[in-house]
């Protein structure tokens, strides 16, 4: 199949995937609905959200009942039939049911939101690449692999973070399950998309009348750039695209605050805020800290509205439904709490050594000095590539964070109240980048930045909105919009530095040629993973001579625990965890690694040359213990990576053995 047959067949999935999250998130609302209200873009993005929350919790389920398996999601499939029946009175078997869902689908959509919608299908183009990035194939579709070949949720030591939540990576783990592994990186591109529209649902009217009206006869250009800010983004688009889970957790803390934002007698959505705020929590082991603030969000939409008894009961929810990760890591390793605040506090973790802790951390803590976080939005706008930032760009939209402060000092100086919405969402930016202050790293900047865009998009919006009901001639008002396009387009500027228009030059530049490409997918991975070709050749061998339980040393090339995890083979080393490297690196220098092997069961070694050839001698040391242990060491025809096998392991022809 070729590039362009894969990419449509996996747009053609993923919007499959995609309606069936929004007919699993009709679950959460009520039955006596009005029908109009399915007009709104926020209606239609939440309710998407949750049911892609609602489908994380039933393969969670599955997963810790040993049930994550095709027969296990065919019953959950069946339960969700019943729980229509019974809960909406309504039959999933009916042409009716399907007609009305794909009506309410379709509704939404506006000429902005098409337009949005457009752009994402040409910035989407890349996910049709095998994953071959950093952490989305060291641990996260390792993880997500790992669990769909076993049917169940468990602990394997030899991963990076082992005891991490991964709520998120359980829908990975359902599309190897269903032999649609390939197309893991377009569900990243549908929680960008969904960020976007988002976005934009916080300044779009709810009503679609009005909406249709304003669309046809007025321009609001803020409702499809302000959304492209996010969207044009480096910091952004570089993680659109690959199986990390930074965009789908900016996703998972916008979802809840536009719940919040949204909420009325009309349109209440405190179930789907409950719903998808806890899925958040249980995204990332630190996002537990956000609870305090979820909890506040759901009685901001709902203490109007709901009796305290009811608030409280759906608080209940929200904490009981954040917390299944925690007590697993509770029940299996005595400590929730994750490695990082357990160091902040000074306090002993039973995974991470303080060691382990300096090599993860020791570059993307803040400093702390009052100047250095006064200007720090300026920083990561002006040098992203800095060590404590470590990204290619972001648009200058960052630079917003001082006016923030600013348009509030205006707005008391004034003695203007702002509404109470507007009040809630700029709390929201200010809370939320609040942890940034600790951990700089850049693309922790996308569980926020999103909700920046969205408040600023809301007071561009709430100005001129004020401006045209003082302003009555046609031309103030048209002055007032084009102000507002050069000031969104102005938004979208990226980073001024060379970094960043190298990464703009590479990624366009690479979307077209794509579609003209021949080049099969696999040979994609052999030209830009190093290791690749080496670790197919290892699985083929392994699974020849019957040795498929032991293990795989993959020496400086932990990126390749997916591959080998894909093809039910355990790859160790890494800096952390029983195989940490450091143990590696006192045998060779005290002359015997085969304690090292022995122990964990090595019968085959990957090494990157290109990165060990680096640590002060410490590969030719290794390499020459290797031969005196009875390892062999080959070649692949068409790599220059070395694979060393145990001796009474037979190579198959693809190796060739490098003579002493």
């Amino acid at each position: 199949m070729s590039i362009f047959q894969t990419y449509l067949m996996g747009l053609i999935v993923v919007h499959l995937i995609w309606f069936f999250f929004f007919t699993t998130g009709q679950l959460l609302r009520r039955s006596a609905s009005d029908e109009s209200t399915w007009s709104s873009l926020a209606h239609f993005v939440i309710t998407s959200v949750a049911g892609m929350a609602l489908t994380g919790f039933g393969l969670l389920l599955l997963g810790f009942t040993h049930l994550l398996n095709r027969p296990g999601i065919a019953g959950a499939l069946l339960l969700e039939g019943g729980l229509f029946w019974v809960l909406k009175n309504e039959n999933c078997l009916s042409w009716t049911f399907w007609r009305t869902t794909l009506v309410r689908f379709i509704k939404p959509w506006s000429a902005s939101t098409l337009f949005v919608y457009l752009v994402f299908l040409v910035l989407g183009v890349p996910a049709v690449l095998p994953p071959t990035f950093a952490d989305s194939v060291s641990y996260h579709l390792a993880y997500a692999v790992d669990w769909a070949n076993a049917g169940q949720i468990y602990v394997d030591p030899f991963l990076r973070f082992p005891y991490y939540a991964n709520n998120f990576l359980l829908l990975y783990s359902a599309l190897f399950i269903l032999k649609l592994g390939s197309y893991c990186h377009f569900l990243t591109w549908l929680c960008g998309l969904l960020t976007c529209l988002g976005v934009q649902a916080f300044f779009t009217p709810p009503q679609k009348r009005s909406q249709e009206q304003l669309d046809r006869k007025q321009f609001y250009p803020e409702r499809f750039l302000i959304p492209l800010c996010v969207a044009f983004s480096p910091v952004f688009l570089r993680y659109l695209n690959v199986a990390f889970i930074d965009v789908p957790i900016g996703l998972f803390i916008l979802t809840p605050i536009l719940c919040a934002y949204r909420s009325s007698s009309r349109l209440p959505f405190e179930r789907e805020l409950v719903v998808t705020a806890a899925f958040c929590a249980g995204m990332k082991l630190t996002l537990i800290g956000h609870l305090p603030f979820f909890l506040v969000s759901l009685f901001f939409a709902a203490a109007w509205r709901l009796r305290r008894r009811e608030i409280a009961l759906l608080s209940l929810v929200l904490v009981g439904l954040s917390l299944p990760w925690y007590m697993r890591n509770f029940i299996e390793a005595r400590d929730p709490t994750p490695p990082i605040f357990n160091f902040y506090f000074k306090q002993s973790n039973p995974i991470f050594t303080q060691a382990d802790a300096a090599i993860y951390s020791s570059d993307t803590i803040t400093e702390r000095q009052p100047l250095q976080l006064l200007l720090l939005p300026f920083r990561f706008f002006t040098n992203p590539e800095s060590r404590n930032f470590r990204e290619w760009g972001v648009s200058v939209m960052i630079l917003l964070l001082y006016v923030l402060f600013l348009i509030a000092q205006l707005c008391l100086r004034h003695r203007q109240r702002p509404p109470e919405r507007l009040v809630y969402l700029s709390a929201a930016v200010v809370y939320l980048a609040f942890p940034w202050l600790f951990s700089s790293l850049g693309r922790y900047a996308l569980h926020w930045y999103p909700t920046l865009a969205a408040w600023v998009g809301v007071v561009i919006s709430h100005i001129c909105t004020r401006r045209e009901a003082v302003w009555g001639p046609r031309c103030q008002i048209w002055t007032t919009r084009f102000a507002t396009a050069a000031f969104s387009c102005a938004l979208i500027y990226p980073s001024p530095t060379e970094g960043c228009v190298r990464f703009y030059q590479h990624y366009y530049a690479g979307i077209v040629p794509l579609f003209r490409s021949r080049e099969t997918l696999e040979a994609y991975s052999e030209k830009n993973l190093s290791g690749y070709l080496a670790s197919q050749v290892v699985i083929k061998t392994l699974t020849l001579n019957q040795k498929k339980n032991s293990r795989v040393l993959a020496l400086r090339a932990e990126y390749l625990a997916f591959y080998f995890r894909k093809a039910k083979v355990i790859s160790v080393g890494d800096y952390f965890g029983p195989a940490r490297y450091r143990g590696l690196f006192e045998e060779v220098r005290q002359g015997n690694c085969l304690p090292y092997l022995n122990r964990l069961d090595i019968s085959s070694v990957i090494v990157d040359p290109s990165a060990s050839r680096d640590w002060y001698g410490f590969y030719e040391k290794f390499r020459a213990q290797l031969k005196e242990d009875r390892f062999v060491e080959y070649l692949c025809r068409e790599d220059q990576v070395p694979v060393f096998l145990r001796s009474d392991i037979k190579p198959v022809p693809e190796l060739t053995q490098v003579m002493p």
